[in-house]
């Protein structure tokens, strides 16, 4: 949350159709603009408190806690060079604002006074909060994690309820101090659904995207598992007028595969880094996030090679073009959201997207990933009403494709062109809802 002045600080709460949403985040400050907030020592040690060990009221019967906890901290621990120690507490309350903690890290579920007051007016949508205490240099000294004691988990997909593990695995990021990411198949996307979301469970972000293991590799460096790694990408951009490329999104897709490596905003001064990737050869794509105020459509940067010997640099200035579409809902089984859409390889799907102009007619729908094809003749427009452009159509996802995230784009015929980054994701459980196995690549 760079830039922020004030001493309380919370991660937004958005509302998405279909499906309350949400895992919050709340962190003390000093008066000045937030520094990049890291722990110190790469040993962290959390305090469980006893309220995870005894049922609660709010959380399914049979479901474990403890277990849930564990298995989200171990999927961080996989991803970069960080290790959790575990001590048990009978601490129920997390530290309060304005205090300046008591150095414990705490994560609780104790339905007490003092952890609903964490979640404020209107937090009852929220399935956690996690308050971190830092230095003006950013050093952690403390985050305490509260999962809503008035909001329903569960560990097996019950619909209508929070994952657990899920919601857990999101809040552990907060509490390493990784901000919300804008991508929404990131496991820190600042929204995900509660099971039942497009017929589905809530498992997605249980697991790290790419884009979540670079942000936190760069932060503590890599884990052992993961050899020789990483490297890094700097970019300065410009707008086709001259001016510094401000708050345009960037993203990295490995060149062989089309997978989502990394994602992120340049500054103000038009300029970017991104680190921990491993060393491949990636493609860079850009995008405006001012809607209204675009002046390029989406477009491919270019190429670099990341490797150990030197960073990989490059300088762009953004070439105009047309603005006469944009993409911004993805979907499935008729539901809009803002979420992405889980599939699994080796099937076909049908997938709907929404946004401005999106006419059957003149529009093509492609992936930059040689696993996913769009069946010829599939799109189809649907009537969501006057405000809304909405299209499905069926994608073919190879036996073989690699789990991870991928890009939705779309072109129009005058060359308009519009994308959400991560908007299709293959996972390894379930989506039983399938138009077709594919047991052979026949398309």
């Amino acid at each position: 949350m760079p830039g922020t002045t004030k001493i309380l600080l919370a991660f937004a709460l958005v509302l998405v159709q279909v499906c309350s949403l949400f895992a919050g985040s709340v962190s003390m400050a000093p008066e000045t603009a937030q520094p990049a907030l890291k722990w110190r020592s790469r040993v962290i040690t959390i305090a469980l408190s006893t309220s995870l060990q005894r049922p609660a009221p709010n959380v399914k019967y049979g479901s474990d806690l403890l277990a849930a906890v564990r298995r989200s901290m171990q999927v961080w621990e996989d991803a970069a060079a960080i290790e959790f120690k575990e001590v048990i507490s009978e601490k129920q309350n997390v530290s309060q604002p304005g205090s300046a903690g008591d150095g414990i890290s705490l994560i609780t579920i104790a339905p007490t006074a003092e952890n609903a007051l964490l979640f404020g007016k209107g937090g009852e949508e929220a399935a956690a909060t996690t308050r971190i205490f830092y230095d003006a240099r950013g050093r952690i000294s403390e985050a305490d994690i509260v999962l809503n004691p008035y909001q329903q988990f569960s560990a097996d997909g019950t619909f209508g309820t929070f994952d657990l593990e899920s919601t857990l695995t999101h809040e552990i990021g907060h509490l390493l101090g990784l901000e919300h990411s804008a991508m929404r198949s990131s496991t820190m996307y600042e929204n995900f659904g509660k099971n039942g979301l497009f017929g589905l469970q809530s498992y997605s972000h249980r697991t790290l995207s790419e884009p979540d293991r670079s942000v936190v590799r760069a932060k503590y460096g890599p884990s052992e598992t993961d050899g020789v790694c990483c490297g890094s990408v700097s970019a300065k951009l410009q707008f086709p007028d001259g001016r510094p490329a401000s708050n345009v999104e960037m993203w990295l897709e490995d060149s062989n595969t089309g997978k989502v490596a990394a994602q992120s905003l340049t500054g103000a001064d038009g300029t970017i880094e991104i680190g921990g990737l491993p060393y491949s050869n990636y493609a860079l794509y850009s995008s405006r996030r001012e809607r209204l105020k675009r002046t390029f459509p989406v477009q491919l940067i270019g190429t670099v090679d990341v490797t150990p010997s030197e960073a990989a640099q490059i300088v762009k200035k953004l070439e105009p073009g047309h603005d006469d579409l944009e993409l911004k809902y993805t979907g499935f089984n008729g539901q809009l959201t803002l979420s992405q859409v889980p599939i699994n390889a080796g099937r076909g799907y049908t997938v709907y997207l929404g946004g401005r102009n999106l006419n059957p007619k003149n529009l093509s729908i492609k992936f930059s990933s040689p696993f996913l094809q769009v069946t010829p003749g599939s799109v189809v427009s649907h009537d969501y009403g006057v405000e809304l452009s909405v299209v499905s159509f069926e994608v073919l996802a190879e036996a073989g494709a690699p789990v991870g995230e991928y890009t939705v784009f779309v072109e129009s015929a005058s060359g308009g062109r519009s994308a959400v980054v991560g908007g299709l994701s293959i996972r390894a459980f379930s989506n039983p809802y399938s138009n077709l196995v594919l047991d052979t690549k026949s398309y």
